[in-house]
């Protein structure tokens, strides 16, 4: 285990998205635009009519991912996620009533009615992730990468 204390947190982002906006490219271009370059996603919801998402297949290494493209009006449950030197990693739960979905959200999510993403900018040195030696990517401190 390895951890980074935020010994402050920055500004409070409310994100609305609308109608044919993509969520991931939302959340990079706000990233991008307010020079946000660490963050936790706390909370979002949201409509999709596309959603692509990836998930694990397997339990031992190399990792193995499932990547299921759906088209169809889906319900944004739960997200969550972290930017990490201002790139997102976000992982949603989602569901069309009959079945439910839960992983990485990719790009390529767009929004169907509306979609609001609630993130905390965090005040810390400078954090990347970092691929260990099975291509797990981890953060860690951009002037100490992992050994």
């Amino acid at each position: 285990m390895k951890y980074f204390i935020a010994k402050e947190t920055g500004r409070t982002f409310i994100l609305r998205m609308e109608r044919g906006d993509l969520l991931r490219e939302k959340i990079t271009e706000l990233c991008q635009n307010e020079k946000i370059h660490e963050a936790v996603i706390s909370s979002g919801i949201a409509t999709f009519d596309i959603v692509n998402i990836q998930m694990s297949n397997t339990t031992g290494f190399p990792m193995g991912y499932d990547v299921h493209n759906l088209n169809e009006p889906l319900e944004l449950a739960s997200l969550d996620g972290t930017i990490i030197n201002g790139e997102p990693h976000v992982h949603g739960v989602i569901g069309n009533g009959n079945k439910t979905w839960a992983g990485h959200l990719l790009n390529g999510c767009r929004i169907l009615y509306l979609g609001e993403i609630v993130m905390q900018e965090l005040l810390i040195e400078s954090l990347i992730r970092t691929a260990d030696k099975d291509n797990v990517f981890l953060i860690d401190r951009k002037e100490n990468p992992i050994d």
